[in-house]
């Protein structure tokens, strides 16, 4: 009698613990609103002329998480009786916002992960393989109850955007690149590129290449320290660490960046997408291997704070120096300071941030 007794005292213990873990991971609402994200987006075509668009779609843990929950508890089937799915929005050389769902690539063992993976479109028959396209991404589904429910969208990603860029010649091309890769903040696209950065617009820079290293979005800092700008790209910089203020309370955004601060923060970024537990304030922990190419003859004009990513960037094929074996990192004297000697332009700024993401990706 006692082992049955026992045995019941133990396997309702079970049940109130499976029924508390059931409880603890029953998501909220908000669960599903929480965006998708894009982390590739291409044209493709076949012998017979068709063309579809191909995306390699992300979706966020607490979403699939609350997939998986109404999965296992027959819960929130929306009208179709399925959960839900993952729906594309593009837009063609200009057009209005046209919906597709998303099927499995053929490149893609569906079986491996439902909800995250390479998808594509049917056949587009206004689609060119040089076609402007803009693409976002969102989950439609359905809660508990079956309310309908959609997601937030996701990152925007553009292909073959055509760009008259007010830039340097030698710039464009490495310029047109950083476009497809989503490097230019919309902020810079329609400016004087050959005109000195602020902080203000590297911060913008450095964000998008920490989004296209990670196909993360980045999210602003939820309180604002600074009373001297509410830019979401300088929130989402400070969030991540890539860069800090000149005070506990200033940013300076229209502050002119020079070239060891864009070397700083280019380093920070890429620290910050690759070296899992890194933060600013325990930088020191997370030294940089890499082998030193040669040492500027302005060496001692480096702040020490900088030097180890002016090297680092130097010995990637990042950031070069500007003849001479000089680098040039910040202007020293007045008549440097008056021709902005030192200063990195907006395009350089933008074509460094290319690199850095195609080199150590």
């Amino acid at each position: 009698m006692k082992k049955v007794i026992v045995s019941l005292l133990v396997l309702c213990m079970m049940i109130f613990a499976m029924s508390s873990v059931f409880a603890a991971n029953a998501p909220s609402d908000n669960d599903l609103r929480t965006a998708p994200i894009i982390s590739k987006l291409e044209i493709h075509n076949d012998n017979e002329s068709n063309v579809w668009l191909e995306v390699t779609v992300q979706t966020p843990a607490n979403v699939k998480n609350a997939i998986d929950y109404f999965e296992n508890h027959e819960l929130g089937l929306n009208q179709a009786g399925y959960i839900g799915n993952i729906m594309l929005q593009y837009s063609i050389d200009g057009g209005e916002w046209e919906e597709s769902g998303l099927g499995y690539s053929p490149n893609y063992d569906q079986n491996d992960d439902n909800w995250n993976g390479i998808f594509e479109t049917e056949y587009l028959s206004e689609l060119h393989v040089d076609s402007n396209v803009k693409a976002r991404a969102y989950f439609n589904g359905a809660t508990a109850d079956g309310t309908p429910r959609v997601s937030d969208f996701s990152n925007e990603l553009v292909l073959n955007e055509k760009a008259d860029f007010q830039a340097s010649t030698w710039a464009q091309n490495e310029l047109a690149e950083a476009n497809k890769l989503n490097l230019i903040p919309d902020s810079l696209k329609n400016g004087d590129l050959t005109k000195s950065i602020t902080r203000e617009e590297f911060a913008a820079v450095s964000v998008k290449a920490y989004e296209a290293l990670t196909g993360k979005k980045a999210t602003p800092a939820t309180k604002n320290p600074f009373k001297d700008t509410t830019n979401p790209e300088v929130l989402k910089a400070y969030a991540l660490g890539i860069t800090t203020g000149t005070s506990d309370t200033t940013f300076e955004p229209n502050l002119l960046l020079n070239r060891e601060q864009a070397a700083t923060m280019l380093t920070r970024t890429y620290k910050k997408a690759t070296i899992d537990g890194w933060t600013i304030a325990e930088d020191s922990k997370y030294p940089l291997e890499y082998t030193k190419s040669n040492t500027f003859v302005d060496d001692d004009k480096i702040s020490s704070w900088a030097k180890d990513s002016v090297y680092f960037m130097n010995a990637n094929g990042i950031i070069n120096g500007v003849g001479d074996n000089k680098f040039a990192p910040k202007n020293v004297t007045s008549a440097e300071e008056a021709v902005g000697y030192a200063n990195a332009t907006r395009e350089q700024a933008i074509i460094i941030a290319t690199r850095m993401v195609k080199n150590l990706k």
